[in-house]
């Protein structure tokens, strides 16, 4: 991880590398007016065999960077964070406020360095079109099916005394289900 704060340097080298990876700029005509920049990764984010959103991060003129997958209810900050004191009609607590990012330049250093690291350093998993049929195809028998509990859907019949042991290995780890 270290590597990463010395080879990425400017912002034509960050964009190479947002080139390299597929990343696109798509900014609307009215957010670039306001000095808004939205980049979308090949990247997908899923919350079921049919919400697919590509992965989207936005930076702003007033130094945020945040993500804005369209599948998130808002858009959060990724700006790094410090912990400040503050003093208000005679308390004191401790606050944790963003660092904000003022230079084009250095907003797109900082988010592709944050890009690779949360998105191309750790294991993905990806999934195929046929694999995605496959859990689509899964999903509609299901529900399908939710209503017929007594069925299987190759026809046997589920008595409530039949008893199945599952086992899952994660890791090296066996688990059982049953």
């Amino acid at each position: 991880m270290d590597y990463l704060s010395t080879e990425i340097k400017s912002a034509r080298e960050a964009m190479t590398i947002f080139k390299i990876l597929g990343i696109k700029d798509v900014t609307t005509d009215r957010q670039r007016k306001n000095g808004t920049k939205v980049y979308e990764l090949p990247i997908h984010q899923m919350w079921g065999p049919y919400s697919k959103h590509p992965l989207r991060f936005a930076t702003y003129t007033t130094g945020y960077i945040r993500n804005v997958t369209e599948s998130m209810s808002s858009p959060y900050q990724i700006n790094k964070t410090k912990r400040v004191s503050t003093r208000t009609s005679g308390y004191a607590y401790d606050a944790i406020e963003r660092i904000l990012i003022h230079s084009w330049e250095e907003q797109l250093i900082y988010l592709a360095k944050y890009i690779i690291k949360n998105y191309y350093q750790k294991p993905m998993y990806l999934i195929s079109d046929w694999t995605m049929s496959t859990i689509k195809s899964q999903y509609k028998q299901a529900l399908e099916l939710r209503n017929q509990n007594d069925k299987l859907p190759f026809g046997d019949e589920i008595h409530e005394t039949d008893r199945y042991d599952i086992q899952v290995i994660i890791n090296g780890h066996r688990y059982n289900l049953s």
